[in-house]
């Protein structure tokens, strides 16, 4: 199963503010960006913040966005490149990538777990593990996927999973070889992990707490009364 792709709009400005000066664009509310790809020449832009953010949390890295410059003819656009303010979140630069509608491009999609595991929810002799979280597929830009989905609810024993060769895919969509390797089809993309791997987990994480807590506790301890001296009768 996929998401059906939503329709994203964004306006952007032919921006002549480069270098240090862009520091007064952002505080303007804008945010440096540069158009290119497709029969598209470099070209630098400013877009809103505001309106920018909200189209990131929609449509991430995978999902086309219609881009109209300076009020002009849409081009259909990726994110490529989103850069933020690592204290405040806030976006401070972005690439766009004209793509063209007729060459198939490679692009990793966020995978989606549905459904319940009855040896998670029911007999609860597991958890859920999910290794990958994207998968990298190759297809024309309108047939792109918002996300692929995997089905748990037949995940009954443990170590039982589904792998990327089980995921179904759209039509017209393909797995793509991630960063030159080959796809391993037997990789798996979500398991039923056994209960003890958490426990084991948890008390890793726990242990460093509670040395901690000793060591305080014994540089906050009250040291030992000294014993009164013999009055003299």
């Amino acid at each position: 199963m996929t998401g059906l792709m939503e329709k994203l709009e964004l306006d952007a400005r032919p921006r002549d503010v480069v270098g240090r000066r862009v520091t007064q664009l952002r505080r303007r509310g804008e945010v440096p960006a540069v158009l290119y790809g497709h029969q598209q020449a470099s070209v630098s832009v400013s877009i809103d913040a505001t309106a920018l953010e909200r189209i990131w949390h929609r449509a991430g890295r995978s999902h086309l966005v219609d881009l109209r410059l300076d009020g002009g003819r849409a081009r259909k656009v990726l994110i490529r490149e989103y850069q933020h303010n690592p204290r405040s979140g806030a976006p401070v630069h972005v690439d766009f990538f004209a793509v063209n509608l007729r060459e198939k491009i490679a692009v990793d999609i966020p995978v989606v777990v549905t459904g319940r595991s009855p040896a998670v929810e029911e007999m609860k002799i597991g958890q859920l593990q999910q290794p990958l979280t994207t998968l990298r597929i190759e297809c024309l830009p309108d047939k792109l996927p918002a996300q692929l989905t995997v089905d748990v609810s037949e995940l009954t024993e443990i170590d039982q999973s589904i792998t990327i060769g089980q995921v179904a895919l759209p039509d017209g969509v393909t797995l793509a070889h991630a960063h030159g390797a080959e796809v391993d089809e037997n990789q798996v993309v979500v398991k039923v992990a056994p209960l003890r791997v958490r426990e084991e987990i948890e008390e890793a994480a726990a242990a460093p707490e509670a040395e901690a807590e000793a060591a305080a506790g014994e540089e906050g301890a009250a040291p030992p009364e000294a014993e009164s001296p013999e009055q003299p009768s």
